[in-house]
């Protein structure tokens, strides 16, 4: 047989079980059919075969991101000014960005931002409906956090809201209040206090999602990413990705989840939802909150949060988003049904009560290989380490090393000294034989899995505001590790790894070029590196033409 694409003179990292490397590889139809020597896949060349010579660049399968919030984080990317650090150093730099926004919107037009994090602003507090009202008294102003668990507006959208002072904290979330005079600050914290105010935000439409994906899709493909997981589809964004597939312009592979909130859409969701699909667009199963944020301290903990890494925020543990009893009722709706269930839990107790619900839902219907997740896991205990051993692979962590950086400053100091050496503990979860995929959370964190290996090994914050190494070094990984949760091993967390996720005969093409061997590029070295081509199925869908 004769190859479409052959790929001579690299170094071929193939990540397959023995972790071994090869010079050359050829593709036919979309496949890889002869991993190996130069000489080897010579044979496999033909009049019509396009030869492309790496000269010594590095391939290594595509990358995975097994929960980044693709369509919705891509749409703000084009619609959504962006008040990421570096961009914003301060509060006071945010406001000028929104009264520009503020300067060329007609009256009463929602002004929508994305990306704050007070642990990185210079005054280390939160943005006030105070601050907001001073230059956008007329327009409503919505500011989403980077963590994507509190959002800050300003007074003309509390009072579109109907939100007072005499407003009671909803169940599950929080509406922060200043201590003295009761009055809203503009802060809300958790989806149920957080929809009191995005109700009134106009909805993402299915033209808007469609130019989003897309715009995520450039960027992606540019860092070597061929496959995602999106954790929160809606209605729309699953008309927005069909559109795409079906018009040809879904070039790289999309695996769902659909968010349920009670046991009611849990219910109406296994009835009426279409599982299943193909290779490149697939609804796998539901997502589900169960606790909060690291970043907000509403994350469900045993002990007291942390403020500034030593004091303690005294009675504050954080708490379930949902009624445990109905979480509980929700898991095991999903579970007979036959969905992959995504449940995202990120203090110590919310894991515990999350490995409680598939434990109580698979002995009622035993099954093997749900590979149920738990999306973060950022402090498991030791004991819960053991428990998701004894699961084996009804059980996979969806994880994100880009935390410990881009994030790391504002985690080390919620979760303290003694919570933060426990913090995302990879080479435990790869001693223990546990099924770990890695990714960037997008929008909370940028994207770029060569950042993402690289944190995975130094375990590095971005500013070192208590310290570069607050979370410690013993939980690094290798590099070789570290590519393996970005590639076979979030494979399996999206029921992939016969197809995608290592070099393999049989398997698709989907493969990266890199500049640099990524197994001798100095450690430090590795976040700057870059992608010269991406392949998804055999198709160059980034990247220069580098045909000999």
């Amino acid at each position: 047989m004769k190859a479409d694409l052959v790929f001579m003179n690299g170094k071929v990292i193939t990540v397959d079980s023995k972790d071994s490397t090869s010079e050359a590889i050829a593709v036919y139809s979309g496949r890889i059919i002869k991993v190996g020597s130069n000489r080897e896949v010579e044979k496999c060349i033909g009049q019509e075969t396009r030869v492309i010579d790496l000269g010594d660049k590095a391939v290594t399968p595509g990358m995975i991101d097994v929960h980044c919030h693709f369509a919705d984080s891509g749409t703000s990317k084009v619609y959504v000014v962006d008040l990421r650090y570096p961009n914003v150093e301060s509060i006071s730099e945010v406001l000028k960005i929104v009264e520009a926004q503020v300067s060329k919107a007609p009256r009463g037009m929602w002004i929508k931002g994305r990306g704050w994090d007070e642990a990185l602003f210079q005054e280390r507090r939160y943005i006030t409906r105070w601050d907001l009202d001073s230059i956008s008294p007329e327009n409503p102003v919505i500011l989403h956090h980077t963590s994507g668990h509190y959002i800050s507006v300003n007074t003309y959208v509390l009072q579109l809201a109907g939100v007072t002072k005499d407003t009671p904290q909803p169940a599950g979330g929080t509406i922060d209040k200043d201590p003295e005079s009761r009055e809203p600050t503009g802060v809300f914290k958790e989806a149920p206090a957080m929809n009191l105010v995005l109700k009134k935000v106009p909805e993402w439409t299915v033209l808007e999602l469609e130019t989003g994906i897309k715009k995520a899709q450039e960027l992606f493909l540019s860092e070597g990413i061929t496959a995602i997981k999106d954790p929160g589809v809606t209605n729309a964004t699953l008309h927005a990705y069909n559109n795409l597939q079906n018009c040809g312009e879904l070039a790289m592979r999309v695996y769902m989840l659909y968010p349920v909130n009670t046991v009611h859409q849990t219910e109406r969701a296994v009835k009426h939802l279409a599982r299943g699909g193909n290779d490149f667009l697939k609804l796998g199963g539901l997502k589900m909150f169960l606790d909060g944020s690291g970043m907000a301290r509403t994350a469900w903990m045993y002990e007291d949060w942390n403020q500034h890494y030593i004091h303690r925020d005294v009675n504050n543990r954080g708490y379930p988003v949902i009624p445990l009893k109905d979480f509980r009722m929700m898991v095991k709706i999903a579970h007979k049904a036959g969905f992959q269930i995504g449940v995202h839990a990120i203090g110590d107790k919310a894991i515990d009560e999350t490995l409680t619900a598939y434990e109580a839902a698979l002995k009622e219907v035993p099954k093997t290989n749900s590979r149920h997740s738990i999306i973060h896991a950022n402090v498991p205990t030791d004991e819960a380490l053991e428990r998701i051993t004894k699961l084996k692979d009804n059980i996979v962590i969806e994880t994100q090393t880009p935390f410990l950086y881009f994030i790391g400053d504002n985690y080390a100091g919620n979760f303290g000294p003694q919570r933060a050496k426990r913090m995302i503990p990879m080479k435990t979860y790869m001693k223990q034989g546990i099924t770990v995929g890695n990714s960037s959370d997008w929008s909370v964190c940028p994207f770029p899995p060569r950042i993402g290996i690289w944190s995975a090994i130094v375990r590095k914050t971005w500013k070192g505001l208590y310290g570069f190494h607050p979370f410690g070094i013993e939980e690094g990984l290798s590099v070789q590790e570290a590519l393996r949760t970005y590639t076979i091993l979030a494979a399996k967390c999206i029921f992939m790894e016969e197809l995608i996720g290592s070099i393999e005969e049989k398997k698709y093409a989907d493969l990266v070029v890199w500049s640099r061997d990524l197994y001798t590029t100095p450690i430090d070295k590795l976040k700057d590196l870059t992608v010269e081509m991406t392949i998804v199925g055999g198709k160059i869908v980034y990247g220069k033409d580098m045909a000999g």
